[in-house]
């Protein structure tokens, strides 16, 4: 069985990590993995990081199974971090939060979810995107289509471009959106622009997904939710991936919640039903 099996390609982003270990000059650095670096090169352990490792090592008195949804105190805090507070798909309990082995596996339950359940949609994904989206989505079954994003000649985001792409989508697909720091361009819609794209997928009855792995690294915690939160204002339903891997500098230790939201669409099945069923 072993002789048929045959080696994956390198990944090119930490492939070229590795040439970066190689090289021998002293003034190199690293621009292809995005972490944080201090002004030594390294990445450090964030004290609040320190802080809570401690106070958990301390008060820990189990380590029996967890729910499978996770731990509901953890959930309850994400929800508040992405929606607000006081947000009232929270005080309704509208959300439902579980957790998955990093940013990327929240995005592979994403699409086993939407393949499962929704059955042979399209996901719209920006270009450009994070390399990995496209290979996560094709590996659970999904058909994949691109809308416009950045053009080259003005150094900015093809606005109308966007939207012209969306309007092609039909009811149904699924659309892929970067929460705040598009990877890789790291620009961002304006309030404005995530209003009418909000509309525009409310309109067509677009399934919203939101990759959001860098809350706070653009403008600030609030700020950088602004939105997500006039998507859940505008659309019925969304889809999260939250990743903590990068607000918390835990690249080697990466849990992250999946937050299926059903934001105003009372009647429908609850999402962490099927999300159960899909989990086993």
């Amino acid at each position: 069985m072993f002789e048929k099996i045959s080696a994956a390609p390198a990944d090119p982003i930490l492939g070229l990590t590795e040439e970066f270990k190689a090289d021998p000059r002293e003034d190199k650095i690293n621009l292809g993995v995005g972490v944080y670096k201090n002004e030594h090169g390294e990445t450090p352990v964030l004290t609040s990081v320190k802080k809570a490792e401690a106070l958990l090592l301390d008060k820990e008195s189990t380590k029996s199974y967890l729910s499978i949804p996770g731990t509901a105190e953890y959930g309850l805090a994400v929800q508040q971090l992405l929606f607000g507070e006081h947000a009232d798909v929270i005080k309704d309990k509208r959300a439902q939060t579980a957790h998955s082995p990093g940013g990327t596996g929240a995005l592979r339950l994403a699409g086993e979810f939407i393949k499962r359940h929704l059955g042979d949609v399209t996901v719209w994904i920006s270009n450009p995107t994070w390399a990995n989206h496209k290979g996560v989505f094709t590996a659970a079954g999904l058909i994949l289509a691109e809308y416009s994003y950045y053009d080259p000649a003005k150094n900015d985001k093809d606005f109308s471009a966007m939207v012209a792409d969306l309007e092609k989508a039909a009811a149904g697909d699924v659309v892929l959106l970067h929460g705040c720091c598009h990877n890789p361009t790291g620009i961002d819609p304006t309030e404005k622009e995530w209003q009418t794209l909000a509309e525009l997928c409310q309109r067509k009855g677009l399934l919203p997904m939101f990759d959001f792995a860098y809350q706070g690294f653009a403008k600030g915690i609030e700020e950088d939710a602004v939105g997500l939160r006039i998507f859940a204002n505008v659309c019925p339903e969304l889809l999260i991936a939250s990743s903590f891997s990068k607000k918390l500098g835990l690249y080697n230790e990466r849990l992250v919640p999946l937050l299926w939201s059903a934001v105003k669409s009372k009647k429908r099945s609850p999402p962490l039903v099927k999300l159960k069923a899909l989990l086993g």
